[in-house]
């Protein structure tokens, strides 16, 4: 299992794709809030709140997230350094997502 400084790393990489002009725009208009819960380290916990066009991740459960995705923590990294596609990994079963389909397909843009 992942130590929580290199979740959290992979999490920032994740994050910081929201500055790339491609996708500045796509989430200029963004908010949302993303509850990521991990199957395997449940003190891992974290949400990420997007709001105008930026990104800040967050410690802990916020119960009122759009959208709720469970996974391992090692599924997570693999999918933001790019081993493992998400769509993959969702279909495997590998990812559970709960939220607004469109939503979870643009959140897409930032694991890749």
């Amino acid at each position: 299992m992942p130590t929580k400084q290199v979740l959290r790393e992979s999490l920032e990489k994740m994050v910081g794709k929201i500055e790339l002009p491609k996708n500045k725009k796509r989430f200029a208009s963004y908010n949302k809030t993303l509850q990521l819960e991990f199957t395997d380290d449940k003190d891992a916990a974290c949400y990420i709140t997007f709001h105008e066009g930026t990104a800040s991740i967050n410690d802990g459960i916020d119960e009122s997230a759009e959208m709720v995705i469970t996974t391992t923590t090692e599924t997570i990294i693999a999918i933001i350094d790019g081993t493992l596609g998400p769509t993959r990994a969702f279909m495997a079963g590998k990812v559970k997502a709960k939220g607004p389909m469109n939503d979870l397909i643009k959140l897409q843009a930032l694991m890749k």
